[in-house]
């Protein structure tokens, strides 16, 4: 049975983490990953189509929470990368969405990858 690779887009303003999570992702799992600033969010989704997309989660909450929905309407999962220490859940969607913390921990990426791809493919 052919099992198709996760396709993968990486929203975040700081290529260089990017990269990293890129780089964590390929080597971990099966996957195509695409990576574009922030701020294209909304044109890549309506163009594109996404299993799940990793998002900086910026210090507004109702920006955080207006592209979360976005994601949401396009049939994507979300994880949100976060560098904040206090605050996080409130900022990023009141715990409703994983969060992983920066600096990105190849472990912690993982699992959130994997518990939520096991969540949507149930």
């Amino acid at each position: 049975m052919h099992n198709p690779s996760l396709r993968v887009l990486v929203a975040e303003n700081q290529y260089l983490i990017a990269m990293e999570v890129e780089q964590i992702l390929l080597d971990a799992i099966a996957c195509t990953t695409t990576i574009i600033p922030s701020a294209r969010l909304q044109d890549h989704l309506r163009d594109n189509a996404f299993d799940l997309v990793l998002l900086d989660c910026v210090r507004t909450q109702a920006l955080n929470l207006s592209r979360a929905r976005l994601v949401q309407e396009s049939g994507a999962a979300l994880i949100f990368l976060s560098s904040y220490d206090e605050g996080t859940a409130e900022l990023c969607g009141d715990a409703s969405y994983p969060l992983v913390q920066k600096p990105i921990q190849a472990e912690d990426l993982i699992r959130a990858v994997q518990a939520v791809t096991a969540r949507t493919s149930a």
